[in-house]
């Protein structure tokens, strides 16, 4: 019997099977010719036609299209941290969360290029919003975080969860990519849930906190110098603060896949830190509750040391705080520059109420880095 079917990803027997049904899909095949412009009228079926396992796939598809998004919408995209990572591990890499694709995909694509272990990426059950979407996510190696459930089937899905993240790791010898919260950073303060490290140790019988360390906790921080969905968090962020609610009208989340993948993002950085082991945790508390806040506690403090700032993030802590602390940070023409960014939003909400909340709300996302570094004398 196979306990994980309603959660885990395609097997390569699978693969088959799942791509004939796309053959001669129209909405497919416009995803595709967005993707890639170039490929002739039957470029698709053939390739199709040869694909029979889950590499294959993200080598055919995914892999060449994170590339073709990174060329067109970043200017430039640079990574660190290689030395903390080597090439025959496999690890649980806890990041920072901003976009809902390429976050993961971005990790993922780096790991292949560069030979070192790929695996699977958790994604939320919101975001399935179709057939084909479904179907894309688990030939790419995603498993299912079930989303909105009662209490006792959430409790039951997180033991079947965290015993599948452990069969990932520890059987099968792949990396995992998880959020360090539950969705996306919409604030810009990256902040670790411990609830997530809790979930992920449902199932060990052994001290929760030993287990957790023997799955080779890695803290990944992505920056983006302009974030492609910041007017829609701002939007959304703002309503909640004005009215106590915002409701998703059904296609909020594929905007916000859409947008993440097109609108430009200037310059992105991917830091990988450092394995965590036993040695960097205070673990004199008697409470396991302070043991699960003093690891995602080490975590944020990576994920934060290692976020690359940009000028637009001090030009925003400087206004939001009405000072000129980090003027020497940024010159007149980055400052230029991120203010054409920012004017270009606030220019579409001029005349809708709240107008100074979502403001705030905009330049905070931006402003939050800088206050974390801050806070922890990293700066």
């Amino acid at each position: 019997m196979d306990i994980f079917q309603s959660i885990r990803p395609y097997k390569d027997s699978e693969v088959n099977s799942v791509l004939e049904k796309y053959v001669n899909n129209s909405v497919f095949h416009k995803l595709v010719n967005h993707v890639y412009p170039s490929w002739e009228d039957d470029t698709l079926p053939k390739k199709l036609s040869k694909i029979n396992t889950v590499k294959a796939f993200k080598e055919q598809f995914i892999y060449p299209a994170t590339k073709a998004g990174i060329d067109r919408s970043m200017d430039n995209f640079t990574i660190s941290g290689y030395e903390n990572i080597k090439r025959n591990e496999n690890y649980l890499f806890i990041s920072s969360h901003r976009d809902i694709v390429l976050d993961s995909s971005l990790l993922f694509y780096v790991l292949y290029q560069n030979e070192f272990k790929t695996g699977e990426t958790a994604i939320g059950s919101n975001l399935l919003s179709s057939d084909l979407v479904t179907d894309i996510v688990k030939l790419n190696q995603n498993f299912i975080v079930n989303r909105n459930l009662p209490t006792r089937e959430m409790i039951n899905n997180s033991k079947l969860l965290s015993k599948y993240i452990g069969h990932v790791l520890l059987e099968k010898e792949q990396s995992i990519w998880i959020s360090h919260r539950e969705g996306r950073t919409k604030d810009g303060n990256d902040k670790t849930n411990p609830g997530v490290l809790k979930m992920i140790a449902m199932d060990s019988e052994e001290a929760k906190i030993e287990y957790l360390l023997s799955l080779k906790i890695v803290p990944v921080s992505i920056s983006y110098e302009f974030d492609s969905c910041d007017l829609l968090k701002a939007g959304e962020l703002s309503e909640i603060e004005l009215t106590g609610k915002y409701e998703k009208d059904g296609t909020e989340d594929m905007k916000s896949i859409i947008t993440g993948i097109t609108q430009q993002k200037g310059r992105v950085h991917l830091a990988f830190g450092k394995h965590l082991k036993k040695e960097d945790l205070d673990l004199s508390s008697d409470k396991i509750q302070n043991h699960f806040k003093e690891l995602a506690d080490q975590i944020d403090l990576q994920i934060h040391k290692n976020f690359k700032l940009f000028p637009g993030n001090f030009i925003a802590y400087d206004m939001v705080n009405q000072c000129t602390k980090f003027s020497d940070k940024y010159n007149a023409w980055e400052e230029g520059k991120f203010m054409e960014h920012i004017n270009g939003i606030l220019n579409t909400r001029k005349d809708k109420d709240g107008f100074d909340v979502f403001k705030r709300i905009l330049l905070n996302i931006y402003a939050n880095p800088v206050v974390n570094q801050v806070e922890k004398n990293i700066l």
